[in-house]
């Protein structure tokens, strides 16, 4: 894995007679970058056990009320994350039901992100809804490209052979610059701040890796002092145009005291991140964890926010919150746009970067449907465990049984105007994107969301007359 400065460059032309000099060259200086790669992360000095989750109680924002907004932000680059700036921003803009001089935005409890969404996920839940015009200014009005190697040339070629066009580094340096500012994720871990639900895709045991205190345990590695910016980098790392992060396990010399976790969740999906994490202390050559875009096992955001809920009430939410609840607005925000291209129009083709890319698509789509589904079921199943719990405790609120629990889904695919269809298409997987690009994209978000039947009804105030 490469790790190397990130910069545009220009189009090499080799002359014939020194071709075949210079490729070895190449070939000989991609081999010494390969062996330049450093972990990411650093040993807890702590002994850890596997034996139970780690707890943690959320003084979230939205602590005080009786509202609470979790959202999922979907994979797409740039497109993604300017969609979700507007369902955020009009949030920010509805004031919260029964709340003087707090929005929706701030009641926002749990975000989810991966990829281009997990970038503004990550920014939110370290900012709040005071930085939304921040991250306007800082992202999606910057040119996040400018600092990346775009260009088809040998070294290129190589560099994308070895692992990665760009070393992650010079994608997570720039981050860390505009938006994180030197943030870890212990920092994250503050009262009134949302909890972070984010994660990448971990190649040995083909699981989803979420950047929590559990994933971190297992590793044996020090959580607080990770780099925000590492994390949501990893986060987005497209395979081949960027190299995989690197984690090392230091179970070898910080051993995990028992490495057995009980299987407490129910779906396979959440028993496979608890086996992989198990496998961390078992696996005798699982000595480095390479880390790739999350979105290749949910490109959705929403599995983290389905384990979540699956465990023990009142899980994602604080228990005094809990406690006080009387409407959870779910939303979904999803970027992708499942259907379209211009394959179609003729007997020929495709060719093959747009097979690639639509074989890439339909496997990622269809597993989003998946759990969109699971999601549904799942927030149904928490809305009961949550009942059960607060109506069983000691001495329970005279409101108990009330409470409305509303999924709210807004996609791109959904949008009927050929014409906007076409403009979205134009904008796969760019990461940077040009103003009327960002305010078109953030207006469609604002536009789905006001409009949205569920989400209308959802905060009609109240939710129960008492």
């Amino acid at each position: 894995m490469a790790v190397a400065r990130t910069h545009r460059t220009d189009p090499i032309r080799l002359p014939c007679r020194h071709a075949a000099a210079t490729v070895l060259l190449l070939i000989l200086f991609a081999a010494c970058l390969a062996a330049c790669a450093n972990p990411a992360n650093r040993p807890s000095n702590l002994r850890r056990s596997l034996a139970a989750p780690v707890a943690r109680s959320f003084a979230s924002a939205s602590e005080g009320g009786s509202t609470a907004v979790i959202v999922a932000l979907s994979g797409g680059g740039a497109r993604s994350a300017a969609f979700g700036y507007g369902v955020l921003s009009a949030l920010a803009e509805q004031r919260a039901p029964g709340r003087t001089g707090r929005s929706l935005a701030d009641e926002v409890t749990a975000i989810a992100g991966v990829s281009g969404g997990g970038i503004l996920a990550a920014h939110f839940a370290l900012r709040g809804p005071q930085g939304l015009p921040a991250f306007r200014r800082d992202f999606l009005d910057q040119d996040p490209e400018g600092a990346l190697r775009t260009s088809f040339t040998p070294i290129n070629l190589l560099r994308g052979y070895r692992g990665g066009v760009n070393d992650l580094s010079g994608l997570a340096d720039w981050l860390d610059a505009h938006l994180y500012r030197g943030a870890s994720l212990g920092d994250l871990d503050q009262p009134g701040r949302p909890r972070l639900l984010l994660h990448a895709t971990e190649l040995y045991n083909r699981a989803p890796f979420p950047f929590d205190r559990d994933s971190f345990r297992a590793i044996c590695s020090d959580y607080d002092a990770f780099p925000l910016a590492h994390a949501v980098a990893a986060s987005s790392a497209v395979p081949v145009l960027f190299s995989p992060i690197v984690l090392e396990n230091f179970n070898p010399t910080c051993p995990a005291a028992g490495h057995g976790t009980p299987s407490h969740e129910r779906s396979a999906f959440a028993r496979h991140v608890e086996a992989s994490q198990t496998r961390y202390a078992n696996e005798p050559e699982l000595h480095y964890l390479k880390l790739l875009d999350g979105g290749l096992v949910d490109n959705l955001a929403v599995r983290n926010l389905i384990r979540a809920m699956s465990r023990p009430a009142p899980a994602l939410v604080s228990a005094q919150a809990a406690q006080r609840l009387r409407r959870v607005v779910v939303i979904v925000a999803d970027a992708s746009m499942r259907v379209g291209g211009g394959m179609s129009r003729a007997i020929d083709g495709p060719d093959a970067r747009e097979a690639i890319t639509a074989s890439v698509d339909a496997m990622i789509d269809n597993a989003s449907r998946a759990s969109l589904d699971a999601l549904e079921r799942e927030t149904a199943n928490w809305r009961e465990r949550l009942l059960r719990w607060r109506c069983g405790l000691a001495a329970p609120e005279g409101h108990c049984r009330q409470l409305q629990v509303t999924l709210v889904r807004l996609s791109l695919s959904d949008i009927d105007s050929p014409e906007e269809k076409r403009r979205i298409l134009q904008l796969h997987n760019k990461l940077t994107l040009k103003a009327d690009e960002v305010d078109f994209l953030s207006n469609l978000g604002r536009r789905l969301l006001s409009a949205n039947p569920d989400y209308r009804r959802a905060v009609k105030s109240p939710p129960f007359d008492g």
